[in-house]
């Protein structure tokens, strides 16, 4: 197990543990260790107890709200545990296991089976995904992380192992459950149900799995060291679109066609960039083609076929819909084959990474500058108003921003883009006034990113103080030192 101690030898020999994608600065530790097995994590986790050390899970580093970023103590990274085998049905992954490394053990080993989780970062790792319930595009047809995790090894605080199997333990009607490892764990009582889409504090639904408490809780209740999931069969065809429509009417038209109920297509994914988004890729065009001549807005879209005659279906029943909306066939790209998919996938994923550089130019001259992002959703029927409403207070505010994400789920990423220290506190009060607004709507704060060390203040928005105290209690009675996570407040404040 490499292990590195002292401050100053860690931010000399690897600084990159204390960044990540929120570029997020003034992150530090005193020590910091890649365990390459669970129980070297487990060794691990025990001397920082008896040595009195806060700890903070990493992975990846690929989040966006600096949630792996220390603030003092010791820092754990699982990115060297990369265990990958089959338990029959199943594929157990250790947690520094990425993405597009199961993607190719899964085609090596079950031909014809695939993982639906599609976070952009191809280097997200399969612990980090179960952290933070991870989700992306797909989700508007496959779910998030947790629909496919069937097991989870963790390490918990103090260094106890623990295997989770779905449907072993799960909470009663008076909303508690007994583990013999951990002890009696009691939900609290919601004033409101959870969004459908939700990483914002713990997820807390009458009668659940014990498992699903710690999916999607960012580490605060321990290490997951494994995650053992169920591969989906994948679909004979799937196609990949991306429609630039040439006026908003015709965009937020064929949005709605694509998602009424009345379709029978198997959409896979509805994304949305805006008009911004298009003025921004072609300023920062890097490798990409640049969008069709007139594009006011794209909408990316996957659908699949189970077979050839369900497929003949879909681009009869496509070609209708661009053909009622006047949308010209030189504004569509089509992709049916791997290569055109890449292209449309890798068109989408430039925009956030031409963002990315936007703030690293920035951050050069000013090295607080970091990226600010929301991650609201509400229901989908209230998308348009939602989305008009980001715009006008980004506007209001007159700052540099995008506006994309999972239309089908009506859960938008307004990118604020600050270019100086005034732009970076508009941006800070804009993402709270989005966040207000997604929850006065009915939604969530964070539908996909978790809170880490930007977000925790919002919760007070979407919970009461009494909700609040009860996931403080649920995570004391599992980490009564507050060893864990120690930057991640779940009382709505750092």
């Amino acid at each position: 197990m490499r292990r590195i101690i002292g401050k100053a030898c860690i931010e000399e020999n690897c600084a990159d543990i204390l960044q990540d994608e929120s570029n997020f600065s003034g992150s530090w530790c005193e020590d910091a260790a890649w365990p390459e097995n669970p129980e070297e994590a487990a060794s691990y986790i025990s001397d920082c107890r008896n040595a009195g050390l806060p700890l903070t899970v990493s992975g990846g580093l690929t989040g966006i709200a600096a949630g792996a970023l220390p603030d003092g103590g010791a820092v754990i990274s699982t990115s060297m545990m990369k265990g990958l085998s089959l338990e029959g049905p199943l594929v157990r992954a250790e947690a520094g296991v990425t993405i597009d490394e199961l993607r190719s053990f899964l085609n090596d080993n079950i031909p014809g089976s695939f993982y639906p989780p599609n976070p952009t970062e191809e280097t997200a790792t399969l612990g980090g995904t179960a952290a933070t319930d991870a989700s992306g595009s797909d989700s508007y047809l496959y779910g998030a992380t947790r629909r496919w995790v069937r097991k989870l090894e963790l390490i918990l605080p103090g260094g106890r192992n623990l295997l989770l199997e779905r449907g072993e333990y799960g909470f009663a009607g008076d909303m508690t459950c007994m583990h013999p490892e951990i002890g009696l764990l009691t939900l609290p009582r919601l004033e409101h149900i959870q969004p459908p889409k939700n990483a914002a504090g713990y997820w807390l639904h009458p009668g659940m799995d014990l498992i699903d408490l710690f999916i999607g809780s960012e580490g605060t209740l321990g290490l997951i060291t494994a995650v053992w999931i169920e591969p989906a069969p994948r679909p004979a065809h799937t196609v990949d679109l991306a429609v630039f429509p040439t006026c908003r009417e015709a965009f937020w038209s064929l949005f709605e066609k694509l998602t009424g109920s009345e379709q029978a297509m198997r959409v896979r994914a509805v994304e949305m960039m805006d008009d911004r988004c298009m003025a921004f890729i072609r300023e920062h065009p890097g490798d990409l083609p640049e969008p069709p001549k007139g594009a006011d807005s794209a909408l990316i879209l996957r659908i699949e076929a189970m077979d050839d005659n369900a497929l003949d279906d879909v681009l009869m029943e496509l070609d209708g819909m661009m053909e009622d909306l006047s949308i010209a066939p030189d504004t569509v790209w089509g992709g049916f084959d791997p290569p055109e998919q890449k292209r449309i996938r890798d068109f989408r994923h430039a925009l956030p990474e031409a963002v990315n550089h936007a703030i690293s130019a920035s951050k050069r001259q000013y090295p607080d500058i970091h990226k600010l992002g929301s991650d609201g959703a509400v229901a989908p029927s209230l998308l348009q108003s939602y989305y008009t409403d980001i715009r006008h207070l980004l506007e209001k505010a007159g700052l540099p921003f995008v506006i994309f994400g999972h239309a089908g789920q009506g859960h938008l990423h307004a990118n604020a883009i600050p270019t100086a220290p005034d732009e970076l506190r508009s941006a800070e009060k804009s993402m709270q006034e989005i966040a207000a607004l997604s929850v006065s709507l009915g939604g969530t704060v964070s539908a996909e990113h978790g809170l880490g060390r930007l977000k925790s203040e919002f919760l007070a928005m979407m919970y009461s103080e009494a909700e609040l105290a009860g996931m403080e209690s649920l995570r004391e009675t599992i980490d009564p030192d507050g060893s864990f996570m120690p930057a991640i407040s779940f009382r709505g404040g750092h």
